[in-house]
């Protein structure tokens, strides 16, 4: 029996999205990861505290945010209906600012972000949050449903490669030492990153240990949900005079606790004892009467990525590529986005229907985004440094600002407009953006996320949007024609491609009769479909991409050959 063709190292959200995506595109997978139980703890922060204020923020289970444009993925992979189950808006909820000492009064109220309307080219506007403990054991549990089961306790010792095949060593939870060949391999492995590491990549930043802090969970037995009648949850991030926190977490009783390097305390901050210690005196909060630690780990900003993002047949992606400050909540978004470039690209190379050098553009497309992604949240945490450094009255005002944050963090605009493999023959000249997190200067363009609208098709009744037509397996041709003639010659250019490749729909205006053999026509309800795609001549023709993305944009069907001619052999 051969050996799967991809072997990813590392079962954190990164790892398993991949994973997902591979297993869809018909790629074999093996998943591996080091600790020998998933993981125990939330790994998020808290209630804050600080000499002068204590910010209480009523939102359970906001341990992981995912953004818009990540739902959007998990829609594609067909677990988005199980998240909304398991986690929640964070729009309608408030975070309560205390005054100290006490922690009594409320200094003030302020919206966490303002509600946010579904919109026809954005089904899912609003961001969920989700523990990440629960994120991966649904993931998982999607993985098991595709046959596919995390090997728990095996981990990669080293590693080789050639022209064809990666060589590696693994060791197995009884010592053993395995040895197997993979076609590709992806270190999804963490900031310690074994993959990284050893290909040699560099890892280009700074760690601030100054902000470092202790994060863990642990019982509260009562006396903190006294003083809100709703679960409690985290302020943006932790006051230089190193306090602690504690937040519910969505699990009766259990909440997560955050604290700095203090003397506050006269016993290690990762201790049962000294948490609490330092919780009372920091806050005279002795009310509060804590239970068991379940988990404790000391943490501290790490801002750093690669240089590229992997080399032959050996990749990275999430924090083995890229480090940062949780503020913003970008991280983990920015890693399945990782897994979710890479894996379509993955599938047509092991399919032998695209050449190696497709891989490259893998690293040359996500380094943009992910260096724009680590500027972004530097800034945040900065500015919530200097903020919570000045005192109460600085933060107040800055919590007002931190929360209601501009779109670009919904990352609705991170784009691909520089790639050597998309095409716009609509706009050809190039378009000058602010970052690859730009926001859509100069209307649509390939490299854009392909936004959503509502369509009815008479051969498929349960299409409602653009949505449920794209596919993480292939690519999706949409034609908007005024006729048949128009649509006909683009058929037989999708024929012509290999099997499997392309989907094509013809995209009607609402109540056209238009007809085309063997094609399946989506009736574009109240013309949103032609307004978010800007069609303004027909025929247009836009592809969409495995991974969301818009690979061209062009105006008649000898231009679905030229832009399949950059990516398939």
């Amino acid at each position: 029996m051969s050996s799967p063709a991809v072997l990813i190292v590392g079962a954190g959200p990164t790892g398993l999205t991949l994973a997902l995506a591979l297993l869809k595109n018909g790629v074999s997978v093996r998943i591996i990861d080091k600790l020998k139980e998933p993981r125990i703890g939330q790994k998020g922060t808290g209630i804050m505290v600080c000499r002068t204020f204590f910010s209480v923020l009523p939102l359970s289970k906001l341990i992981r945010n995912l953004q818009p444009r990540t739902q959007e993925v998990l829609n594609a992979l067909g677990v988005l209906d199980d998240v909304y189950k398991n986690s929640m808006s964070v729009h309608s909820k408030r975070r309560r600012i205390y005054e100290m000492p006490g922690a009594v009064k409320v200094a003030k109220e302020v919206p966490l972000a303002p509600e946010m309307p579904s919109t026809p080219d954005r089904p899912w506007p609003m961001v969920r949050g989700m523990g990440q403990d629960r994120f991966e054991a649904l993931l998982s549990r999607h993985l098991e449903a595709l046959g596919c089961k995390v090997e728990r306790g095996t981990e990669l010792r080293s590693f080789a490669q050639d022209a064809i095949l990666v060589h590696v060593e693994l060791t197995q939870p009884d010592g053993s030492v395995e040895r197997a060949d993979f076609d590709f391999m992806v270190g999804a492995d963490g900031g310690h990153s074994v993959v990284r590491k050893g290909l040699g990549l560099s890892f280009l930043g700074e760690t601030r240990e100054e902000q470092a802090m202790v994060v863990g969970d642990i019982e509260v037995k009562k006396g903190i949900t006294s003083m809100s009648s709703t679960p409690l949850a985290k302020a943006p991030g932790r006051c230089p005079t190193r306090s602690p926190s504690a937040r519910e977490v969505g699990l009766p009783g259990l909440f997560i606790l955050m604290a700095g390097n203090s003397t506050a305390s006269d016993k290690p901050l990762d201790t049962r004892e000294g948490f609490i210690e330092h919780f009372y005196r920091s806050t005279g909060r002795t009310d509060i009467e804590f239970g068991e630690l379940k988990c404790a780990s000391w943490w501290r900003p790490n801002i750093r990525m690669v240089d590229k993002f992997g080399e032959g047949r050996v990749f990275v992606a999430g924090d083995a590529a890229h480090t940062h400050s949780p503020t913003g909540g970008q991280g983990m978004n920015s890693s399945v986005q990782d897994g979710f470039n890479l894996a379509w690209k993955l599938a047509l190379v092991h399919k032998k229907l695209a050449p190696p050098s497709l891989l490259s553009t893998y690293s040359a497309e996500r380094l943009p985004v992910i260096a724009a992604m680590l500027q972004k949240t530097t800034e945040l945490l900065n500015k919530t440094f200097q903020s919570f450094g000045n005192g109460a009255k600085q933060y107040v005002g800055y919590a007002q600002d931190a929360w209601n944050r501009d779109s670009e963090l919904y990352m609705f605009g991170v784009n691909y407009r520089g790639s050597s493999i998309v095409l716009d023959e609509r706009s050809p000249e190039k378009d000058a953006i602010p970052s690859a997190y730009g926001s859509g200067e100069g209307g649509l363009r390939a490299g854009d996320r392909a936004p959503s609208a509502p369509v009815r098709c008479a051969a498929l009744p349960e299409v409602q949007k653009l949505f449920d037509v794209f596919s993480c397996e292939r690519h999706t041709i949409l034609v908007f024609a005024g006729d048949q003639q128009a649509a006909q010659g683009v058929v037989e250019a999708t024929k012509a491609l290999p099997g499997g490749v392309a989907e094509m729909f013809v995209v009607a205006s609402q109540g056209s009769k238009l007809a085309v053999p063997d094609v399946k026509v989506l009736e574009d309800f109240e013309g949103h479909a032609h307004s978010a795609y800007e069609v303004s001549q027909k025929p247009t023709i836009v592809i969409v991409r495995p991974d969301g993305a818009i690979g061209a944009i062009v105006l008649e069907a000898a231009g679905i050959g030229r832009y399949f001619g950059r990516i398939l052999t």
